[in-house]
C-alpha cells in the first residue's frame, strides 16, 4: 500500500503543478489566480460550497480528504470517490473536484492506483499492475527508474499496454520525431494516401471568438488542404471560454474561418462542436472519422500540443482496430509553432498519461469503442 500511495502523492502533486500550484515556500501567494491553502484541512466555508455542489452529482459519493487551493470562490479538493457502473461493484477513486456557487465546476478522476477500497486490508497490499500504472511511469520515467521495466515484463502480454509503451517511446522519448511546420515545410511532402482526412483541433475562445492560434491552426489546415484537394477536414471544439454568451464554438468558428477567410469549400468540412478537452477530440471525431470511411488522418494542432494528440490518437486508433476491425491509421501531423501557455509548460507528458489511462478504463468498460 505504501508503494501505491507514494506514486499517488507523487501524481496528486504534479497534477496540482498544472492547475497553478506553487512550491511549499509560496504557500501564502497566488499563482495563475489559485491560493494554495496552508492547511489540508477542509474550512467551513470550503465544505458549505461542497455539500451543496455535490448534491447534484447522482453518479458518484465524494468524501472529501483534504482541501488543496481557492481561486475566486472555486476551491480545488481531493475526495475518495466511490462509483457503480451498471449496478456493479462499487468502483473506488481519487477524484480532484473543483466545486463553486455554482455547482461542480470540474472533476479529474485519478485512475492511477485507484483500485484499492478506503477499507483495504494492508495484506492485500500489490494491486495487479495495469495500464495507468504503465503511461504514469512512462510519463515519469526518471523518477520511476526501474519500474517501467518491471511494468513492461507484467503487462508483456497485454498488445495494447504494449503498443502505447512503443508509441510513446517514438512519440515522447524520440528526439527525431517530426514536426512539419506550417511555413517551413511544404504540406505537399506530407505523407497522406487513401481516403484521407485533416482533424485540427480547436483552441479555447476568448469572448466568444477566436484567437490568433486558432487562426493559425486552420491556416495550417487550410495550407495543408490545398495541396490534397481529395481530403476532408474534420473540426474539432465545443464552446469554451468564460465570456461566451451565444454559445460559439470552437468547431463553428473554425469552420466559417475556413471558408470565409482561407477559401475552403465548405462542404469539405466537418465539425464536431461538444470537444472540451483533447481526449474529447479524438473519440468524438473518430464517430466522424468511421461514418466517413476515412482511411488516414494527418492531426493539425499547434506543435507543443501534438505530441499529446499523437499518442491519443494513435492508442485510440489501436483499440478501434482491435474491436471493429476497422483500420483509421495515423499518417502523419502539421503543426503551427507556437510556445506551451506557462501553466501547461512541462506537464504535457503528465497529462497524456492521464488522459490515455482515463481513454483505456473507459474504452475497457464499453463495448463501442466510440461513443
Amino acid at each position: 500500500m505504501k508503494k501505491h500511495l507514494i506514486r499517488l502523492a507523487a501524481f496528486l502533486l504534479l497534477t496540482l503543478c498544472v492547475i497553478g500550484a506553487a512550491g511549499a515556500e509560496e504557500t501564502e501567494e497566488e499563482y495563475i489566480g489559485w491560493k494554495i491553502t496552508e492547511s489540508s484541512v477542509m474550512t467551513e466555508e470550503a465544505r458549505a460550497v461542497f455539500d451543496a455542489a455535490v448534491q447534484e452529482v447522482t453518479d458518484a459519493v465524494y468524501e472529501p480528504v483534504a482541501l488543496l487551493g481557492e481561486k475566486q470562490g472555486v476551491y480545488c479538493i481531493l475526495c475518495r470517490t466511490e462509483t457503480v457502473y451498471d449496478e456493479g461493484d462499487p468502483y473506488y477513486s481519487y477524484t480532484l473536484l473543483y466545486a463553486g456557487e455554482n455547482g461542480v465546476q470540474n472533476a479529474w478522476d485519478l485512475w492511477i492506483d485507484s483500485h484499492d477500497t478506503p477499507e483495504a486490508d494492508e495484506a492485500e497490499e500489490e494491486t495487479p499492475v495495469n495500464i495507468g500504472m504503465l503511461v504514469n511511469d512512462l510519463a515519469s520515467v526518471r523518477e520511476a527508474g526501474d519500474r517501467v521495466t518491471e511494468d513492461m515484463e507484467a503487462l508483456k502480454d497485454n498488445d495494447l499496454a504494449v503498443f502505447i509503451a512503443d508509441r510513446w517511446q517514438k512519440i515522447y522519448m524520440n528526439p527525431d520525431y517530426r514536426l512539419p511546420l506550417n511555413g517551413r515545410d511544404d504540406p505537399a511532402g506530407l505523407p497522406v494516401s487513401g481516403k484521407h482526412a485533416f482533424v485540427i483541433l480547436g483552441f479555447e475562445l476568448e469572448n466568444g471568438e477566436m484567437k490568433d492560434e486558432l487562426k493559425a491552426r486552420c491556416d495550417a489546415a487550410a495550407a495543408a488542404a490545398a495541396a490534397f484537394p481529395e481530403s476532408i477536414l474534420v473540426c474539432s471544439g465545443g464552446a469554451t471560454g468564460e465570456n461566451n454568451p451565444d454559445g460559439h464554438t470552437e468547431a463553428g468558428l473554425m469552420k466559417d474561418y475556413l471558408v470565409r477567410t482561407c477559401g475552403v469549400a465548405p462542404e469539405r468540412i466537418l465539425i464536431d462542436e461538444n470537444a472540451t478537452t483533447t481526449l474529447e477530440n479524438a473519440v468524438n471525431t473518430f464517430t466522424i472519422l468511421k461514418d466517413q470511411g476515412i482511411e488516414t488522418i494527418t492531426i493539425v494542432t499547434s506543435s507543443y500540443h501534438q505530441q499529446r494528440a499523437g499518442i491519443l490518437y494513435e492508442t485510440l486508433a489501436e483499440i478501434f482496430r482491435e474491436k471493429e476491425g476497422i483500420s483509421i491509421r495515423v499518417a502523419g501531423n502539421y503543426s503551427c509553432e507556437f510556445q506551451a501557455p506557462a501553466e501547461l509548460a512541462g506537464y504535457d507528458a503528465r497529462i497524456a498519461a492521464a488522459q490515455l489511462a482515463e481513454l483505456v478504463s473507459a474504452m475497457e468498460n464499453s463495448s463501442d469503442p466510440v461513443r
